[in-house]
């Protein structure tokens, strides 16, 4: 069969009904709204964890120890 002659070969191979298809389109949106959310909770953590307003622990070697060490 020619490829000229064939309507469905000649956009790529697409299949009645294809563009209608409301299952697939669901799951393109969910696809792309979950890639969405994952980016503004990777923004949000990542701005948490570089904003000045949350206090930092002092770290370990500035500490003072819980007990005298030589009592």
């Amino acid at each position: 069969m020619n490829t000229v002659d064939n309507p469905y070969q000649a956009h790529g191979g697409r299949h009645r009904g294809e563009h209608r298809d409301p299952v697939a389109r669901a799951l393109t949106v969910l696809w792309g709204l979950g890639h969405i959310i994952t980016l503004a909770v990777l923004g949000i953590a990542a701005d948490h964890q570089l904003s000045a307003d949350h206090p930092v622990a002092a770290p370990p070697a500035r500490a003072l120890p819980d007990r005298d060490p030589l009592a």
